[in-house]
C-alpha cells in the first residue's frame, strides 16, 4: 500500500513538472532578413545581412536568456552577430515594424535577464556577405528550455533557413535543431568573423 501511494505521488510530481516544461516563458518572433549595402557603388561598398527579432518574457517574474546568434551561408561564410553603430540608422529603417525612436539591441546586450512581461527588440548584423549567397542558416542558441543550458546539457539551437528569391529572402524551414555545426566557432574561432 505504501509503495502504491509513493508511486502515485511520484507520478503526480512528474506530470506537474512536464506541464511546466511545456509552457514557454520566452516569446521569440522574427522577420525575414534584409540585405543592406553600405556605401553602394563606391570602393568602400560593404554588404550586410540585417535580421530583426524580438524576445519577450511571458511570465510575471524575470527570466534568463543567454542568447547568441550565428549565420552560416551556402558559400561557406560563418559570422557571429555583431553590432555596427555606423549603419544602425540605415539598418533600423529596414525593419517592417520600424518606428522613429525604437531602440534595438544586439544579442550581446540583449542576453541576460529579461524583466517580467518585457519585450526586447533586437537586431543581428552580419558584415561583408558574399553577394552570390543563395541560402542563409541563422542559428539562435540560449532560447531552449532553461533545463538544458543550466545543467550544461546540450543547448539545441533554433535554426531558421532562408533562400534567396529575386531580391528578398524566403523562409524555407525553422525549428529546434540538433545541428551543432555553428558551434565549431568554439574550436575554430579563427574561421568566425
Amino acid at each position: 500500500m505504501k509503495v502504491k501511494i509513493i508511486l502515485i505521488g511520484f507520478l503526480m510530481i512528474i506530470l506537474s513538472i512536464s506541464c511546466r516544461i511545456d509552457a514557454s516563458p520566452l516569446d521569440f518572433s522574427w522577420n525575414a532578413p534584409k540585405t543592406y549595402v553600405h556605401n553602394e557603388g563606391t570602393s568602400g561598398e560593404i554588404r550586410y545581412i540585417i535580421w530583426f527579432y524580438n524576445l519577450g518574457n511571458t511570465l510575471e517574474k524575470p527570466i534568463l536568456v543567454p542568447i547568441e546568434v550565428f549565420l552560416m551561408t551556402d558559400t561557406g561564410e560563418k559570422c557571429l552577430d555583431t553590432y555596427y553603430p555606423d549603419i544602425m540608422e540605415h539598418a533600423a529603417k529596414l525593419d517592417e515594424d520600424y518606428q522613429e525612436g525604437k531602440k534595438y539591441q544586439c544579442a550581446i546586450i540583449a542576453k541576460g535577464e529579461l524583466a517580467p512581461k518585457m519585450t526586447k527588440h533586437c537586431i543581428a548584423m552580419f558584415e561583408d556577405i558574399d553577394p552570390k549567397v543563395k541560402r542563409l542558416d541563422i542559428f539562435v542558441t540560449g532560447i531552449s528550455h532553461f533545463f538544458f543550458w543550466r545543467w550544461r546539457m546540450i543547448d539545441y539551437s533554433y535554426k531558421i533557413t532562408y533562400e534567396k528569391e529575386l531580391d528578398h529572402w524566403k523562409l524555407i524551414e525553422h525549428g529546434m535543431s540538433k545541428d551543432a555545426s555553428h558551434r565549431s566557432y568554439e574550436f575554430e574561432s579563427r574561421d568566425w568573423r
